[in-house]
């Protein structure tokens, strides 16, 4: 998969990230969990190549109570899951009949999506009603033979006012204008159906459910600290001791200390929760327990996805040890390049964000490593500034090209216009720096540095950002000319001849 086609997943992924966030917030602000991803990654929408088969996780777990949470969001919003009969794949794997799903529509008009209220039915409802849900063919083996359950229920396109259930069993509501409205569609569902609202309750169009067949919990708030980690750390199935070994480093409980060393030097167990040890050990003890990740991700007879895991798994520690591992990690030209990317995305986009470091990778002979580090450079320190102005003003091509990139990027606008005073080599790459930028935003920079002769040199460039060609054409007119393979109908041997009057 290229770089185009990633862009367009991860478009599509957004939609999980999003939705799992929100409802991440939507359980800690509204209902006391403290809710923490679970399954990781699934609060961002990086794609990366290497895929790390993990158990079988819902996205999120409250770490006060131990509430799994599996979050849905669909650009059409339903009670809809996938399910596969492969082991491990089934739709309630690793859900306990306590747990919720979350269904929420996500808007995908804007990036990242938005998302409206998420709607919450625990594992035990929807198993209860499965047998009324419909099920489409199955994918393509490829995809893991999956189909598509769907629940039962109303979902108005438009929005308005529940009132009642009338005598003939009809859902009687008021449209946006005030006139009654009546649905009898629902008589036509397998299974009991219910309304999910109160009387003289407002519903948002496409994003409320207002009826369907699975019962609604009664009460989804956090009962309190009552899960027992210590308990959990040292027994039970995988996927159990998985979570409360996650959960034990986040809330740092380093009376589990010992638990956890056990876990990580224990062999016969699965290499994930000896990972998974050792990242929680490495949030209560950074110094000691950040070379137990690292040796995950330089272990030569380990698998890719052991590797990579390990390597985002670092990607998550808040330490100055962790960002020096990952900076060693992306530095080592040996290792796979994309873990090497990995370690410079986590630089970038993890929970200190080191500019710094990430300097001397944007220059990495490997495409990949570079790219992954220019783009994951999102803050820039005085120092890497300093050292981005010496780039640009020097003779190497590569260091100045970054630099005007970086420098324009991050809207360093008054660095550039010194370039172009500067002259040389340097005042075509800030130009062309400039010129990638937003006419007014150069302008309101600028001030009276603008001269009449540098916006002489910028408008065409600016133009071409306005131009309808380049806004609307680019792709489609690609992807056209692409399409201009023709052979003769009546002589298939030949190519199309155009006939001359």
């Amino acid at each position: 998969m290229g770089f185009k086609e990633d862009a367009d997943f991860a478009r599509f992924v957004s939609m999980g990230a999003v939705g799992a966030a929100a409802v991440a917030r939507h359980l800690s602000t509204e209902h006391s969990h403290r809710m923490v991803e679970l399954e990781r990654y699934a609060m961002a929408n990086k794609v990366w190549q290497t895929k790390v088969k993990r158990f079988r996780l819902p996205d999120l777990v409250c770490v006060r109570c131990g509430l799994r949470v599996e979050a849905r969001a669909k650009s059409r919003l339903g009670i809809i899951v996938s399910h596969s009969d492969s082991p491990g794949r089934q739709w309630d794997a690793g859900m306990r009949d306590r747990d919720l799903y979350a269904f929420l529509r996500a808007d995908l008009s804007t990036f990242p999506p938005e998302t409206g209220l998420p709607s919450f039915f625990t594992t035990a409802a929807l198993r209860s009603t499965v047998q009324d849900a419909r099920r489409t063919a199955p994918k393509a083996a490829s995809e893991g033979s999956e189909i598509t359950l769907s629940w039962p229920c109303w979902v108005p396109s438009r929005p308005g006012r529940f009132e009642r259930i009338d005598s003939d069993g009809r859902i009687v509501y008021h449209d946006i204008r005030g006139r009654e409205r009546k649905y009898w569609q629902w008589s036509r569902w397998s299974g009991d159906g219910r309304s999910y609202l109160q009387p003289r309750e407002p519903f948002e169009g496409g994003e409320t459910i207002v009826a369907g067949i699975v019962p609604e919990p009664e009460n989804i708030d956090c009962p309190g600290d009552i899960w027992k980690l210590d308990s959990a750390v040292a027994a039970g199935e995988d996927t159990d001791r998985y979570a409360a070994i996650k959960a034990a480093g986040v809330v740092q409980r380093f009376d589990l200390h010992e638990q956890l060393v056990a876990v990580r030097s224990e062999q016969t167990v699965d290499w994930r929760l000896r990972l998974e040890a050792a990242a929680s050990l490495a949030r209560l003890d950074a110094q000691n327990w950040t070379d137990a990740l690292v040796d995950f991700a330089f272990a030569v007879d380990a698998v890719a996805e052991q590797r990579m895991e390990a390597v985002l798994a670092l990607s998550e520690q808040r330490t100055r040890t962790a960002a020096e591992a990952l900076a060693g990690i992306a530095a080592t030209v040996d290792l796979p390049q994309e873990l090497r990317a990995a370690a410079a995305w986590g630089l970038g986009q993890g929970p200190t964000p080191q500019p710094t470091m990430l300097l001397q990778i944007v220059l990495d002979p490997q495409a990949v490593v570079s790219l992954h580090a220019i783009a994951a450079m999102d803050h820039l320190d005085e120092h890497t500034e300093a050292t981005l102005v010496e780039w640009l003003t020097g003779t190497d091509e590569r260091r100045a090209d970054i630099a005007a990139h970086l420098l324009s990027r991050h809207r360093r606008i008054s660095v550039l216009l010194d370039a172009c005073e500067h002259g040389g080599a340097s005042r075509v790459r800030a130009l062309s720096a400039l010129g990638g930028l937003p006419r007014g935003a150069v302008r309101l920079a600028a001030g009276v540095r603008l001269t009449p002769q540098l916006q002489t040199a910028l408008e065409p460039m600016w133009h071409s950002q306005t131009s309808w060609l380049k806004t609307h054409g680019p792709d489609a007119l690609e992807a056209l000319d692409v399409q201009k393979v023709r052979f003769d109908p009546t002589s298939p041997g030949d190519p199309w001849q155009t006939g001359t009057d």
